[in-house]
């Protein structure tokens, strides 16, 4: 619940916003950028309301219905830079999904693994192209935030495709040896 208050704080840094804005700009953000899903967004936002981290005014644009628009509080602003820098320095052991078939490894049969291991191959070298198509397709004013992460998810990807590359060759070697 910490990161999507920090997401939602974050997004109202630039000025007030309603529900369905705050929503849409965190699918864009989420489907790009980051890994937090959420379903609601007025379940977080009823939460920080709660603490005082934001304010709620009743809008009316023409016939439009009422929406409900969402400030950030001082104290707000206040927990956003807590939660940013927190954040910022929380260090963890990565966790990666891949982690668990490695585990269970020695159970795909070894004329299999290379198979699958190249098929990841193709599969990782394909969202390096999409990470490297998505950097270059960010406008030049587009906050420098945006290229640290895709420039860290890229480092991160080229780590791995070194790492399945040479685990390939490993098995490669046994099966020749066999």
């Amino acid at each position: 619940m910490r990161e999507h208050e920090l997401l939602f704080l974050g997004l109202m840094q630039d000025g007030p916003k309603h529900g369905y804005q705050l929503k849409k700009l965190m699918q864009e953000i989420s489907a790009t950028f980051t890994g937090i899903k959420t379903d609601s967004v007025y379940y977080p936002l009823k939460r920080m309301l709660k603490g005082g981290l934001v304010t709620q005014k009743q809008a009316k644009e023409g016939r439009r219905p009422k929406k409900y628009v969402y400030a950030i509080t001082e104290k707000g602003k206040n927990e956003f830079k807590k939660l940013l820098s927190k954040n910022l320095f929380a260090v963890e052991r990565p966790y990666f999904s891949i982690d668990l078939s490695l585990y269970f490894l020695n159970f795909i049969p070894e004329e299999l693994r290379n198979r699958y291991l190249r098929i990841r191959l193709k599969l990782l070298n394909r969202l390096k192209k999409s990470l490297h198509t998505l950097k270059n397709a960010l406008p030049v004013d587009s906050a420098s935030g945006h290229f640290a992460i895709l420039e860290h998810n890229q480092e991160l990807l080229q780590a791995e495709i070194k790492f399945i590359s040479r685990l390939a060759l490993q098995f490669s070697a046994i099966l020749v040896r066999k």
